[in-house]
């Protein structure tokens, strides 16, 4: 960063907060895949194995920097 001090865009002011924020995306299998890994299951004897791959979910998290004005309230993306 520079040895500038933030300004508010909308009020002009030096008054400003920065905060971390994590944002977390959790994606679950639908409908069809939950019925393909169980006829999957069904069909094969490597059930044991099947099971852990079946309850697994991906997780995607996004760190970003916010200012929030302490004046006015505006918030912006560092």
């Amino acid at each position: 960063m520079t040895d500038q001090p933030l300004r508010c865009l909308r009020c002009g002011s030096e008054n400003i907060a920065v905060q971390a924020v994590n944002e977390t995306q959790i994606k679950h299998r639908g409908c069809l895949g939950w019925t393909l890994w169980i006829l999957l299951a069904v069909c094969t004897i490597g059930l044991i194995i099947i099971i852990p791959l079946i309850t697994n979910s991906k997780t995607k998290t996004k760190k970003t920097s916010v200012a929030v004005c302490q004046s006015c309230g505006n918030r912006w993306e560092l």
